[in-house]
């Protein structure tokens, strides 16, 4: 069972094996009949002394004397803060054993525990101290659930709570009837109803009913006769203002050093671990721009202190929302501001504040903070401040790799400066602790002659943070690492982009992010393009039938460019505004195995590749693709040759489940297909799958709408498959074929087109499984399709169809679901050969 300890603990922090808040001071409970003083000292000190009371004394009976029963004295041995609970370890001083506490704080004033038996089995002599076994002897042990509920409770006789099992069972059963509050000296109308609302924490709107019934449109700020009201009152909690009097102090992450740049003037604020804050504001002198290394021209100078400090938080909300509400006293005017703080990043705040209203005074009476935080503009733009003691974050999400960028500035000249030594470069450095992150990156402005606007510049940036706000928008602040702290003025800057429009940002020419509104509209324009981070030399020759254009079945169908000493592979990532190409340059040949270094466009460095090619069959090239190496590490060649190590067969992978990947020339030159003739088929797979009636390029769903030269008979119509006559390169599948005549004697289904149309392009046999690659050029999405086909019988064939181009590794040709890569099984009969058997 639960012991409940009454009392009040001392305000202290907790640390070590000794105790403090909320465990130290001085409890009462009620335990097993006797009257229990526990005393938890600093000094980890646990003095518990039990008394019974004497018979006939009643409450009357003082603690004391003859009535002692016992007296614990022990000391606090371990101390571990579990997840909802304190865990002691008690050992007592007089018997040498231990005792294992579960202390659970429920209030500032009232601390629960479950203990287990003082075993002397674990004491130092025996060398056998098993907390964990301790623990799990604990006794007394009552575990109950209840719903709550607002008309019956129970009450307990004695300081314990360990009696009350339910609502309904315990020492004292109470009932409970809510009325509506009556006023005995209303002459009237004893009943009233009202309608409250709590508005803020501190702060309660009442409504009172003219009569004693709540009106339909009576709110709890109603007042009027009409909503059947006749009173409106507003309460102000005064205990809690008296305490927000006090003041607050300042922690992570609002205390710190602070530089803005607001209404053109240069800002240093300073938050303070008291709670003092402390403004100055500076104005630039005329003529003296960036290169002034202090400026002395004092504009204003605001000294203020945190009166209230609130986290505010939505759960509706988006997350950029959430803010703290800082109530700010200005210590001259003796006038108060409302400050919105929204924290960023660690080394970044945005806030909005108010006007500083001397209405809200104390002298006045009338420091209403809601109405002073709500004339707040939520459109208003934010004033960014940025850590002067500023530590770098990761850049990866905003931008990473090498890029060629083009600029513009809005001010200055009009015009695009596209000079191609305009790079830049957001990559790590190999071979430091900077390779796990990317915190930095540098720009090297070219110049163009032509826009005066244009710069010769190499700033370096070190990333303060990235931050997403309600439309998807992601700003960045940034700090250049090549101007001194002296120079605020020109150090900070915000960038803004889109992950929908990564290849161009916006960034401020001041300390600022409220003139950035959209990724092609600041004060500076960037438009980035990716390029490749280096320029391979070839050193060998691929094979000439590997010429040509290609598409990559294994990469989502990227279109593959192979030439004597390149391939070229183009592939769509994401919809992100770009494609993503690689170029693999070949290296060095061993057997049918190539040494390329490949480098990606916007990536930062090239690797080392090696491709295992099968000989080119018919219009398929099959090859692995090993693990990548990094080209820098074998830049001395004479200690380690990357042919041997990246060429190796462990470089592969020691995957047992693997197959060759395939390239597939683009478009296929027709090939005669592995099975002909004349066939009947069934079909299993997805809904969306099935082999359909249709109009091939056309928009009616079936060629069929009355006509007697069109209408078929429905015993005559059969599902065909074709491979025959002079269109052995192709198999036309026919969903709804007729074979009824018409007049002439000549089948109907011979006026018609067939359904799908597959030009083979290749096959091939691996793992024991043949395999078929098809060419649909009506296909508005995958021209291309892998087939694993089988022949069960002399006159049955099946065959599976992949979900894209790329038969997956458990697909066989009885596969037809999803988790195998596959969606549509075919089972092809003969019907050639079963006609033949009829005749017989």
């Amino acid at each position: 069972m639960f012991i409940f300890l009454f009392g009040f603990p001392l305000l202290s922090l907790t640390g070590g094996c000794t105790f403090d808040r909320p465990l130290l001071g001085e409890f009462y409970s009620y335990e097993n009949g006797l009257e229990t003083h526990t005393s938890l000292k600093e000094n980890g000190v646990v003095d518990r002394r039990s008394y019974r009371r004497e018979s006939g004394a009643g409450a009357t009976r003082k603690d004391g004397g003859d009535l002692l029963v016992t007296q614990d004295l022990g000391h606090c041995y371990q101390l571990t803060v579990r997840q909802n609970y304190y865990e002691l370890i008690y050992r007592d001083e007089d018997k040498s054993c231990f005792q294992c506490y579960q202390m659970f704080n429920r209030t500032k004033n009232v601390i629960q525990i479950r203990k287990s038996s003082c075993g002397e089995t674990t004491s130092l002599s025996t060398n056998q101290m098993n907390f964990d076994d301790l623990l799990m002897n604990k006794v007394n042990l009552l575990h109950f659930s209840r719903k709550v509920t607002q008309r019956k409770f129970a009450k307990s006789l004695f300081a314990e709570c360990s009696s009350l099992s339910s609502p309904t069972d315990g020492p004292e059963k109470v009932i409970i009837t809510p009325i509506i509050p009556e006023e005995v000296n209303d002459p009237y109308n004893n009943f009233k109803c009202w309608v409250y609302e709590r508005i803020d924490y501190d702060k309660i709107h009442l409504s009172r009913s003219a009569g004693s019934f709540c009106g339909y449109n009576q709110t709890s700020q109603s007042y009027e006769a009409q909503d059947g009201v006749d009173l409106a009152i507003t309460l102000a909690e005064a205990e809690r203002i008296l305490k927000s009097q006090i003041g607050c102090t300042f922690d992570r992450p609002i205390m710190g050093e602070y530089y803005s740049y607001e209404n053109g003037l240069e800002s240093h604020t300073s938050f303070k671990e008291n709670g003092d804050i402390d403004r100055l504001f500076y104005r630039r002198e005329s003529g003296r721009g960036a290169t002034a290394n202090i400026i002395t021209v004092l504009d204003n100078h605001a000294l203020g202190e945190c009166f209230r400090l609130i986290w505010r938080e939505n759960p509706f909300d988006h997350i950029s929302k959430n803010h703290f509400e800082l109530i700010y006293r200005d210590k001259e005017k003796s006038c108060y501001q409302c400050y919105q703080i929204h924290n960023r990043t660690r080394n970044i705040l945005q806030f909005r504040n108010s006007e500083c209203n001397e209405i809200t005074s104390i002298s006045t009476n009338q420091m209403n903070f809601q109405d002073l935080c709500s004339s707040i503009n939520q459109e208003a733009d934010f004033d960014t401040l940025f850590s002067k003691t500023y530590s770098a974050e990761e850049c990866r999400a905003t931008i990473y790799g090498t890029y060629h960028f083009t600029y513009e500035f809005r001010q200055g000249g009009i015009g695009i400066c596209d000079n191609p030594i305009s790079r830049l470069v957001s990559c790590p450095d190999p071979g430091t602790p900077f390779e796990a992150v990317n915190e930095r990156f540098w720009m090297t402005y070219g110049y163009c002659r032509d826009l005066v606007s244009s710069i010769d510049a190499q700033p370096l940036y070190q990333c303060l943070g990235y931050w997403i706000n309600e439309k998807g928008d992601i700003f960045t602040a940034i700090a250049n690492e090549r101007v001194g702290s002296e120079r605020w003025y020109d150090k900070f800057r915000c960038m803004l982009t889109r992950q929908d429009q990564p290849q161009w940002f916006a960034k401020s020419l001041f300390a600022e992010c409220a003139r950035l509104y959209s990724p092609t509209d600041g004060p500076e324009k960037v438009i980035i393009t990716p390029i490749i981070p280096e320029v391979p030399t070839p050193t060998c020759f691929f094979p000439d039938n590997f010429t040509g254009e290609w598409v990559n079945t294994a990469n989502v169908n990227a279109r593959t460019i192979i030439n004597a000493t390149h391939i070229h592979e183009i592939s769509q990532v994401n919809n992100r505004g770009w494609l993503r190409e690689t170029y693999y340059v070949c290296q060095q040949i061993s057997r049918q195995q190539f040494l390329v270094k490949t480098v990606t466009k916007g990536e930062c460095f090239s690797y080392y590749i090696c491709f295992d090619f099968k000989d080119r069959h018919h219009n398929i090239l099959r090859y692995r693709k090993s693990k990548s190496f990094m080209s820098n590490v074998y830049d001395d060649l004479s200690k380690r040759d990357p042919l041997y190590e990246v060429c190796s067969w462990i470089s592969f992978g020691n995957d047992a489940n693997w197959k060759y990947q395939v390239f597939v020339l683009d478009p296929p030159a027709p090939i005669e297909c592995p099975f002909t003739g004349m066939w009947m088929f069934k079909q299993v797979g997805q809904p969306n799958s099935l082999i359909q009636t249709r109009i091939r390029g056309g928009i009616t769903p079936r060629p069929r709408d009355h006509g007697w030269y069109i209408t078929c008979d429905p015993k005559y119509m059969v599902s065909q498959w074709t491979i025959c006559g002079d269109q052995t390169k192709t198999m036309l599948a026919d969903r709804e074929y007729c074979r009824q005549l018409d007049p002439y004697g000549t089948p109907i289904g011979v006026y018609e087109q067939p359904d799908y149309i597959y030009q083979c392009a290749g096959y091939w046999r691996e793992d024991s499984r043949s395999y078929l690659i098809t060419y649909d050029r009506d296909d508005p999405y995958i021209n291309f399709k892998c087939w694993v086909y089988e022949r069960i019988d002399y006159d049955k064939i099946y065959l599976s169809r992949s979900a894209g181009s790329f038969c997956g590794f458990n697909q066989t040709s009885q596969s037809y679901e999803a988790q195998d890569g596959a969606d549509l099984k075919i089972e092809l009969e003969e019907a050639e050969r079963i006609r033949k058997l009829t005749v017989l």
